[in-house]
């Protein structure tokens, strides 16, 4: 069974991990991985013509 920990013990782990050098470590990994460009393997076909045919093949 986990131990569990006052709310003091937490936050002040909150605190040693959250420093400068971190944090600027995070920014740094989140700027390149959303300035990645998306990869679309496959453009879904939305057309209103591909709806209907779905939705006639599932009332059959």
């Amino acid at each position: 069974m986990k131990k569990i920990k006052p709310i003091s013990d937490e936050t002040n782990a909150l605190r040693e991990k959250e420093t400068d050098e971190n944090l600027e470590k995070m920014a740094k990994k989140l700027t390149r991985e959303w300035n990645k460009p998306q990869r679309v393997d496959k453009i879904p076909d939305l057309s209103f013509s591909k709806f209907e045919e779905k939705l006639k093949n599932k009332d059959q």
